[in-house]
């Protein structure tokens, strides 16, 4: 059967229609690109005026002497040099990491913990842990201030008041230094840990309830469907606590600040107060950068090892 001819003029149309397609998606492709351009441009900038660039000057600075905002020249690596050769630098690396684990040992698992209760609570967990973000949305220095008067030993603060009821003497943990870094570990977790939770309340939330009522099914207690379902499935979220976490503490001054101002003894002076005290009381701008930027690779070292453990976990039990 011979089918009919489409006359020529129909076929000359269908052939610039089919041209014509192709250059509508590609002009509707570059208006969206313009208009994604337009609307992260000015976050984009804004990130690199206000993160990037400090960053990068700040590394400028460090190779350099600048001593009350008078920059004297470059010195190359000396800043770097005489703060390795320096016991105090060693001193409060080791502070600064006894400091950011001692809290994490407390925070991830009481941020656990409180994320697993308020899924079980509902609303009146929702209501508790509302009532325990208030001290994360406080200013650290406020949180430092608050706990000063807790813990003053004097009648006037509250824990001597306490201990002067059942007769026991005041304890003056701030100025002994076998206590001053764990009570400044148990003020800086009660302002962070809440917040911790929030992330693992959502990563709880990404979790099929199909999986445990399986478990359960086939006679997984409690602890094992905890063990085989929970945690590895909340693996990116702990990645997200621990990263977000570290940084905080390990970064963390204005409690110090409040609380101690690095005594006594030196026995709280960990990286970031000794980053306070050299840039900011002494005005050595340059050695104070030049601890800023140990802070970071320190930081960053943390990160790529958490990356490394939980990312290859996850990938594991994918």
């Amino acid at each position: 059967m011979v089918m009919p001819r489409q006359p020529l003029g129909h076929n000359m149309e269908a052939r610039r229609t089919d041209l014509a397609i192709p250059r509508s998606i590609e002009a509707a492709n570059r208006t969206a690109r313009r208009v994604g351009i337009a609307l992260v441009g000015p976050a984009l900038g804004l990130i690199i005026a206000i993160n990037i660039l400090p960053a990068f000057y700040g590394f400028y600075s460090s190779l350099r002497k600048v001593f009350f905002f008078r920059d004297d020249g470059f010195i190359g690596l000396q800043n770097y040099v005489e703060l390795f050769q320096s016991p105090l630098t060693w001193q409060a690396i080791g502070r600064s990491l006894t400091f950011t684990f001692g809290s994490l040992a407390l925070a991830v698992p009481l941020a656990l913990l409180v994320a697993l209760g308020v899924r079980q609570l509902g609303a009146r967990g929702r209501l508790l842990l509302t009532v325990l973000l208030v001290p994360w949305a406080m200013s650290p220095i406020v949180v430092a201030l608050l706990w000063k008067w807790i813990l003053l030993p004097s009648p006037g603060g509250l824990a001597a008041s306490i201990l002067a009821v059942v007769g026991l003497p005041p304890a003056n943990l701030l100025s002994d230094p076998s206590f001053a870094m764990p009570t400044i570990i148990v003020v800086g977790v009660w302002r962070t840990f809440a917040f911790a939770s929030i992330i693992l309340i959502a990563g709880l939330g990404q979790i099929p309830a199909d999986l445990y009522r399986a478990a359960a099914v086939d006679g997984l207690g409690v602890i094992e469907r905890f063990r085989k379902i929970t945690l590895p499935l909340l693996a990116p979220s702990l990645l997200i606590v621990l990263s977000m976490l570290t940084i905080s503490y390990f970064n963390e001054v204005q409690i110090i600040i409040g609380l101690t101002s690095g005594g006594p003894i030196h026995r709280t002076t960990t990286l970031g107060f000794l980053l306070y005290q050299t840039g900011f009381v002494e005005l050595n701008q340059g050695r104070g950068n030049a601890i800023a930027i140990m802070m970071f690779l320190i930081n960053l070292l943390l990160i790529t090892g958490y990356v490394k453990l939980l990312g290859d976990k996850t990938r594991s039990e994918a």
